[in-house]
């Protein structure tokens, strides 16, 4: 059974288990600054709806598209192809192309020029570097059908795609593939997209897919991001896109990853799904959406499923990944709403966060707690406080999760005894009553 969880919370929440809960640990590679991991006993008022927000009787997505939308993919087509560079690797599909690789297309490209890529296999990665390269629109001439491929022999930054101090630029329709060969862990994070220093850009309907180390001995390293906003490994850097429309599968580690202060992403209508190679699922937590050290992000309207980590005794066994984080952003700047996140270990994870917006998402069929809203210092979690939990439907797999919050005021009226879990030492203040709804949905998944 599915049921509305309506609630304005001042979430530092007490832990106390009711029924077979899972034993949910932080994932070592989304670490919170330990200035902002820090006990607190502050009773905070709940946050009031506004009347909006009182008046809403839809539950979950409602009729909104989740995923692909195809009606509003038209809306924004392919920008034309008068004046632009064209790019074949064989001349066989455009006789008349000036490139045969990407790179030198987009080296002899200047602001807001236009370079369409024929149909075919590009083993090369892509370095758009630069404010020379503002505007510039680089798109596949056919949806998925010019392929960037991860060549043999690669070079820093390890990234096949990179936007480095180019802003407002737009990539769209490729397919963009690995897998990657590294003989260990590399220091530099091997990412398929990697946005640095780059902002306001635009990842447009892409298939984004094998972002993965080619050596299985070595699916257990943390990189492999399918597409990363902010640099994080030797170094960082912020940067700000637009991830919408995008098929997004078969990663290592995290499917979109926001990191650092200035950083913003707003991922809207993807299909984000994990790996189905049960080789990385034994020995990596991959993750959907990860948004932590202060970046900031809006996650709406996307399908994100498939993230589950099975493990190997000895070591640790799971459920451990998760279908959607949000960590450590400014306050009241962030949102995930309208989306659907089913078939992962858990669902949607919280901590150390200050006004968060979680509304309108379906989230149903995990393998474990539907939200978890840490805030546990012994497990690397801040307090996460005055956030709204707003017509969200949530279930989880029976008896696989568990309310935490047997001392606690948490609007447990009429919602299943499976649907959440919230840790931390301390008591939450303030929580509006459930209201069960009936929902419909619009889905695409591809």
């Amino acid at each position: 059974m599915r049921n509305t969880l309506l609630c304005a919370l001042a979430l530092i929440v007490a832990f106390v288990t009711v029924g077979r809960g899972s034993d949910w640990k932080k994932d070592p590679d989304v670490t919170i600054d330990p200035a902002n991991v820090v006990a607190s006993n502050l009773a905070l008022l709940a946050p009031q709806p506004t009347a909006t927000e009182a008046a809403d009787t839809v539950l979950g997505p409602g009729a909104d598209v989740v995923g692909i939308d195809d009606a509003a993919l038209a809306a924004t087509p392919p920008a034309s192809s008068s004046g632009a560079i064209f790019v074949d690797d064989d001349h066989l599909d455009c006789p008349n192309a000036t490139f045969t690789t990407i790179q030198a297309a987009v080296n002899a490209s200047g602001p807001n020029d236009t370079i369409k890529v024929c149909p075919g296999t590009y083993r090369e990665q892509v370095r758009i570097v630069g404010h020379i390269h503002d505007g510039l629109r680089l798109e596949s001439l056919q949806p998925w059908k010019a392929v960037i491929q991860w060549p043999t022999v690669e070079s820093f930054p390890l990234a096949l795609v990179d936007f480095n101090g180019a802003d407002h630029v737009r990539l769209r329709d490729f397919t963009i593939t690995g897998p990657f060969t590294f003989p260990g862990c590399s220091p530099d994070r091997h990412e398929g997209i990697l946005v640095e220093n780059a902002f306001d850009e635009r990842i447009l309907h892409n298939h984004i897919t094998l972002i993965r180390n080619s050596l299985p001995a070595l699916f257990g390293c943390q990189e492999g991001d399918a597409v990363a906003i902010g640099r994080r490994s030797l170094g960082t850097a912020p940067g700000s896109a637009e991830v919408a429309q995008n098929q997004i599968d078969e990663y290592q580690k995290n499917g979109i990853q926001a990191v650092n202060s200035g950083t913003f992403l707003h991922a809207d209508h993807n299909v984000v799904t994990g790996s189905s190679n049960q080789a990385i699922r034994a020995i990596i937590a991959s993750n959907g959406v990860v948004v932590f050290r202060q970046a900031a992000a809006v996650v709406d309207h996307n399908a994100i499923s498939g993230n589950q980590f099975v493990g190997t005794p000895p070591g640790p066994v799971g459920p451990l990944s998760t279908g959607v984080i949000l960590d450590e952003a400014p306050a009241g700047s962030s949102s995930v709403d309208h989306n659907q996140v089913f078939q992962n270990d858990f669902g949607i994870e919280t901590d150390t966060q200050v006004g968060l917006d979680i509304s309108h998402n379906d989230v149903f069929n995990n393998v474990a707690d539907a939200i978890t809203l840490c805030g546990d210092v012994a497990e690397g979690c801040g307090p996460p406080r005055t956030s709204k939990f707003e017509t969200t439907a949530l279930s989880a797999t029976e008896g696989a999760a568990s309310f935490s919050w047997a001392r606690s005021r948490i609007c447990s009226r009429r919602t299943t005894s499976t649907a959440m879990e919230l840790i931390s030492p301390t008591r939450p203040m303030g929580c509006a009553s459930t209201r069960n709804r009936r929902r419909t949905r619009s889905t695409r998944i591809t």
